[in-house]
């Protein structure tokens, strides 16, 4: 969607919508804000160097939940929205970082437990990150190729500069796996959260009206008691 004069410049002054769409890969299906469950698909540009070689994108939980975010693009696969990723795309780095720009959780070590392998090398490397306890608040996805990376020294995410700026890959419009592998810049990225169930133990102030009941109930069987002995 073309946007007007008047809609460009509201965009310029919200910082994070700005900054979303400036990384966002051309050709992606999702906007900088998305509702989950989401599928987010399109093409990366470079491993590193451009606005097109990372994804940025934001969500919000209003409860604490369990967020799984995951690729299916490298080996093929079925999507959170039902549709089918063809195998063939990068490897992909996934992390995830609160509003303040602190990275809370990386991809796991082992790869996805859900996506295929590509059946072409049968190497399995899509990205899978779980956390099973997130607070409610605002966060944000970064998607890109593994090769493209953020600096060791790094403190986060700077949300107030270009996402892109802040990783460094060798670049160029070619992409490989650690295999060697031949890639291409597809990526179907996909993030759900599952709202955590209330905790059985009582609330604080729930459990303060029981006490002084309890209390009653043992000084009337001590009473009970005496009166019996």
């Amino acid at each position: 969607m073309k946007l007007n004069g008047k809609q460009n410049l509201l965009a310029a002054a919200i910082l994070p919508l700005a900054l979303l769409s400036a990384t966002q890969a051309a050709g992606s299906t999702c906007s900088s804000t998305v509702t989950l469950p989401a599928t987010c698909t399109g093409t990366l540009t470079s491993e590193s160097g451009t606005a097109g070689s990372v994804v940025l994108e934001q969500f919000s939980l209003t409860a604490a939940s369990a967020v799984t975010i995951f690729t299916t693009s490298y080996g093929g696969g079925r999507n959170l929205d039902g549709s089918i990723a063809a195998s063939g795309g990068f490897e992909p780095n996934i992390t995830l970082f609160n509003s303040a720009g602190f990275d809370i959780a990386n991809q796991s070590a082992s790869f996805s437990p859900i996506a295929n392998p590509d059946p072409s090398n049968g190497w399995k490397g899509d990205g899978y990150l779980n956390d099973a306890n997130v607070p409610p608040g605002t966060y944000y996805v970064t998607l890109t190729d593994w090769q493209n990376q953020m600096s060791i020294t790094s403190t986060g995410l700077n949300l107030s500069t270009a996402a892109y700026t802040q990783f460094s890959g060798p670049g160029g419009p070619s992409f490989s796996d650690v295999q060697g592998n031949t890639r291409n810049g597809n990526y179907a990225l996909n993030i759900q959260a599952t709202p955590l169930a209330p905790s059985a133990a009582p609330e604080p102030a729930s459990a303060l009206l029981v006490l002084p009941v309890l209390a009653c109930a043992l000084i009337f069987l001590r009473k009970r008691n005496s009166q019996l002995g």
